[in-house]
């Protein structure tokens, strides 16, 4: 497979995030929210009007994932349990469970929201990369309950355009993997190895489906997007200009560019001057559109 390298990318907020994540595009407000899990702060971005807005989070209230809510702003979900929040308001987030129930170093990290409404999360340990993580499924109610345990880096979970297919990755392990999806049920079954990364550079972390089917996942440490098709096979990679992509999300009114985060983590400066895009939320276009993101019941 052919690297393409010559992909016009735009850099669209030139933030230096520490740690960049999770973009998410909301349609009811035309913005683009995502997080810098490091700093911490809740992010947007304004296409039609170019505002960028960076609002600055209590230290205990790292976003490893966010999502949008039926009822209006978001579900924050955090080292300390997942929360709604509006931004706009002036209210502090409230709490409304919590899956890892204070567990010391332990903290959520990504998730998104089924169409159904149900929102899974994984937990992980933020520093001991030991397999203490659980994918946690959150009910609109509020409720949750553990739906699969024993990986490091919890990642990728997104659905199939049919949602008959559910994919969730280990980024430490470099396993992405696919499952029966249920719907109706909110239940998996039959995981198997959709990509194996082992012995790769890159490490699979955040990825997002677009309307044809296929997968786009992030790679970091090695600086590109890869699609992949339904069987697991590689359809395009495309060289970044930041080494370490997170997370990609169709935005923009008609879905149809991809944005990605990036993080600039434990880069020397040396390497931060090589590579001054590190950080920044980036925007391609590639040719296909985005499905519309699901909103959390609750």
């Amino acid at each position: 497979m052919q690297v393409e390298k010559d992909v016009p990318v735009r850099c669209v907020v030139q933030g230096a995030d520490i740690l960049g994540e999770v973009p998410l595009w909301c349609g009811r407000t035309g913005r683009l929210w995502w997080t810098d899990v490091r700093r911490p702060a809740l992010q947007s971005y304004e296409p039609a009007t170019g505002a960028f807005r960076a609002l600055r989070m209590p230290s205990d209230m790292l976003s490893g994932s966010i999502a949008l809510r039926e009822q209006g702003g978001l579900l924050l979900a955090t080292a300390t349990g997942l929360y709604t929040f509006e931004p706009d308001s002036g209210h502090a987030p409230e709490r409304i469970a919590d899956p890892i129930a204070g567990a010391p170093g332990m903290r959520l990290n990504d998730g998104k929201t089924d169409r159904r409404g149900r929102f899974w999360v994984g937990s992980m340990h933020d520093t001991d990369r030991s397999a203490t993580g659980t994918l946690f499924r959150v009910d609109a109610d509020g409720s949750f309950r553990p739906m699969l345990d024993g990986f490091v880096l919890p990642n990728a979970i997104c659905w199939s355009p049919d949602d008959r297919t559910m994919y969730f990755a280990d980024t430490h392990n470099q396993i992405i993997w696919a499952f029966d999806y249920d719907i109706a049920q909110g239940a998996i079954a039959n995981r198997r190895v959709f990509k194996d990364w082992t012995h790769q550079i890159g490490r699979p972390d955040g990825a997002t489906v677009d309307t044809e089917g296929y997968l786009w996942n992030c790679m970091v440490a090695s600086g590109q997007l890869v699609r992949l098709a339904p069987d697991g096979s590689v359809n395009r990679v495309i060289q970044l200009p930041v080494t370490n992509p997170t997370c990609p999300a169709f935005g923009g009114p008609d879905l149809d560019t991809l944005y990605i985060t990036s993080h600039s983590q434990r880069l020397t400066a040396q390497q931060l001057a090589r590579e001054p895009l590190a950080g920044a939320l980036l925007a391609l276009d590639v040719g296909v559109r985005g499905l519309p993101e699901p909103r959390f019941g609750g």
